[in-house]
């Protein structure tokens, strides 16, 4: 009986610790099989949305703090212009560029789908931040000194999805 429990304990931590990378493979296969549904199961849309919304802005904002202190009159007026409409125009933007579809119909997308390619070469790191974080770090592997991207799944009551994108700066 004890040896039960232990082998039951062990294959649940296993399961625990081998779950974010099914998830990650099941996004693979949702991007190689055209499968907006599963993909928008796997991705949380809106808060990664809300997310690069918010890195945009305040990238933009930065940029117009910057032209301020170089020419306080004109950085000025384009400050306060940046800071009255950026976060309504970036955000519809992120909006309609943010979606499954788009995700899909991405041209590296499509053209590993043309090749049944998985994008695991995309991956240089994969692993838990926290037990309810996991941390993707994704880079062009065609390109060796391209930048970045990492996305953070969450562990959403009993499903991993990917709910933030981290932009290398100037990226948008």
């Amino acid at each position: 009986m004890r040896r039960a429990l232990l082998l039951l304990l062990f294959l649940v931590i296993a399961g625990y610790f081998a779950y974010p990378y099914y998830t990650l493979y099941r996004i693979d296969r949702a991007l190689l099989d055209d499968d907006a549904q599963t993909l928008a199961e796997l991705v949380d849309f809106s808060t990664v949305r809300g997310d690069i919304a918010d890195e945009v802005t305040g990238d933009v904002l930065a940029k117009a703090g910057e032209a301020k202190e170089k020419r306080p009159i004109i950085g000025g007026i384009a400050d306060a212009l940046a800071k009255r409409l950026a976060p309504g125009i970036v955000a519809e933007k992120v909006d309609e560029k943010v979606t499954a579809q788009m995700v899909l119909n991405n041209p590296t997308v499509v053209e590993h789908r043309k090749k049944d390619e998985s994008f695991v070469d995309f991956i240089t790191y994969a692993f838990f931040t926290s037990p309810t974080k996991f941390k993707v770090d994704l880079k062009d592997p065609e390109k060796a000194h391209s930048p970045a991207v990492t996305a953070i799944m969450e562990l959403d009551g009993y499903k991993w999805r990917a709910v933030a994108v981290e932009l290398p700066p100037g990226a948008m």
